[in-house]
């Protein structure tokens, strides 16, 4: 197979040796993804165009033949793509544009530590100078159609009605709000953004047209807003003998209605409506402390990488959810501790 494939020059001199193609492979309800690494066979600079080689990723998948049909078995999913399958698939590339969306940030890690002066600081500002602005108003009001697919990110702290009877009024709003500028501006490194604060919590939104790469992002970001509380927020908190923080976080990806809601002159907003808004904060209060889950759906759109760290989690008796092409309860993972 050696498709053709559309791409701006200046994105192929940066990752001309990385390039990696993932396809989805949609079902009448979900889609399941396709990881390929590439190898850059022939490019033209003046085109901006290149001819590549697609090599089912071998962490995944295992060529083998079934049935007499020659193909390659996932080893995550425990299903078998023919060759005639992946045959079919190959002309229909040809020219397809590859959306690439990294995070602004190239080493998460040095990021939360790039933060921890900043946070210091701020317990000992009272300045509150700022300009209001909205990303994701003006994201959403751009938008031609009112029906997309997300990935949904819900955060929210876990213990905060203990932790404000503890503290004075003031010292609860100061970690409340730290916290939150704090997973704001980790949404936006990983190209999300903030739908809404609710109470001690918020919700954020990775849209497409990336839908694979918005899934990685989605979930790049969870691990880094865990850290970022783990190893910058908590330390600090403790140093100034403050309560720390314990959070949980929800994932879940799919479609969602966009939709304006309130009163013009009084109060008025875009929001999204639809179930996969509702099981990304359902799935988060599922989540212990400190803790990842993600729905089936951003499962089955994720990295290899990321699927060689998730594990299935027992569902909860009274988990209503259901899966809609199996009918059986609606599967959660959640990101293992250690790795």
């Amino acid at each position: 197979m050696q498709p053709h494939f559309a791409l701006l020059p200046k994105n192929l001199v940066k990752f001309k040796y990385k390039l990696q193609l993932d396809i989805i492979m949609p079902t009448k309800e979900k889609s399941y993804r396709i990881d390929f690494k590439l190898e850059i066979i022939n490019f033209d600079k003046k085109s901006g165009r290149f001819q590549v080689r697609l090599i089912p990723n071998p962490e995944r998948y295992e060529h083998k033949k079934i049935n007499s049909e020659d193909g390659y078995y996932d080893k995550f999913d425990n299903f078998f793509i023919s060759m005639k399958t992946l045959e079919k698939i190959a002309p229909q590339l040809n020219g397809m544009p590859i959306y690439y969306s990294p995070p602004k940030i190239e080493n998460a890690d040095k990021y939360i530590l790039s933060r921890i002066e900043e946070i210091r600081r701020s317990f000992d500002s009272t300045n509150e100078s700022f300009e209001f602005k909205d990303l994701s108003e003006e994201f959403l009001e751009k938008l031609e159609k009112n029906k997309m697919r997300f990935v949904i990110l819900s955060i929210d702290l876990k213990g905060s009605t203990e932790m404000s009877q503890l503290l004075s009024a003031e010292q609860n709003s100061d970690i409340i709000s730290l916290y939150l500028r704090e997973m704001t501006l980790i949404v936006d490194k990983f190209n999300g953004y903030v739908l809404k604060y609710v109470g001690d919590g918020l919700i954020a939104y990775f849209p497409e047209p990336n839908f694979i790469g918005m899934n990685d992002n989605a979930l790049g970001c969870a691990m880094t807003m865990k850290k970022m509380i783990i190893y910058s927020i908590n330390p600090i908190l403790k140093e100034k003998t403050l309560p720390e923080l314990n959070f949980r976080i929800g994932l879940d990806s799919g479609e969602a209605i966009i939709k304006t809601l309130g009163v013009e002159k009084i109060k008025i907003h875009k929001d999204l409506i639809g179930e996969t808004v509702n099981l990304a904060a359902k799935i988060q209060s599922l989540a212990k402390d400190k803790q990842i889950l993600m729905g089936e759906s951003t499962v089955l759109n994720i990295h290899t990488f990321w699927r060689k760290k998730i594990k299935r989690l027992e569902n909860p008796e009274n988990w209503k959810y259901k899966d809609k092409e199996s009918g059986k309860a609606y599967p959660i993972y959640y990101l293992i501790e250690n790795w």
